[in-house]
């Protein structure tokens, strides 16, 4: 009897383990890179309404985004990890006029838009090529379908 009962124990500590182990897994985090989709690239100007960070897909970092508002309504842009310094940086704040080039997707209870190019004035700042693949990734280590 108390075999079986230090098996169910030992049972029992593995199973926590790897359920503590796992929680960026657990099917509430999204990668974004995943979503974005060459089909639904679209080009949106509008007005900065807010900048904010949200964590991330991986958990463990935040992502600039920001709410735009346009002709059509607002629309919460994803534009980058925070640790990630492109070639050309935009200084944004609410009120800046921007047209963003980006994939169209859906979340849950919203659309959003993956940005790859923000331009304000006569400057861009590329985040992604137009197939998706952010201008951070190195080598084949990025989110694909």
């Amino acid at each position: 009897m108390s075999r079986i009962n230090t098996l169910i124990g030992i049972s029992a500590i593995l199973a926590l383990l790897m359920v503590g182990s796992t929680p960026a897994q657990s099917g509430t985090r999204i990668h974004y890179s995943k979503l974005y989709n060459p089909n639904t690239v679209e080009k949106v100007k509008g007005e900065v309404v807010s900048l904010e960070k949200t964590i991330s897909g991986n958990g463990r970092t935040y992502c600039q985004t920001l709410t735009l508002k346009t002709e059509k309504g607002r629309l919460w842009v994803i534009l980058k990890p925070e640790n990630f310094t492109p070639p050309t940086i935009l200084s944004l704040h609410p009120r800046d006029q921007l047209e963003i080039t980006g994939s169209r997707v859906a979340l849950p209870g919203m659309t959003a838009l993956i940005a790859a190019r923000v331009k304000k004035g006569a400057d861009t700042m590329i985040l992604r090529d137009l197939s998706g693949r952010p201008a951070w990734a190195v080598g084949d280590d990025w989110h694909t379908r």
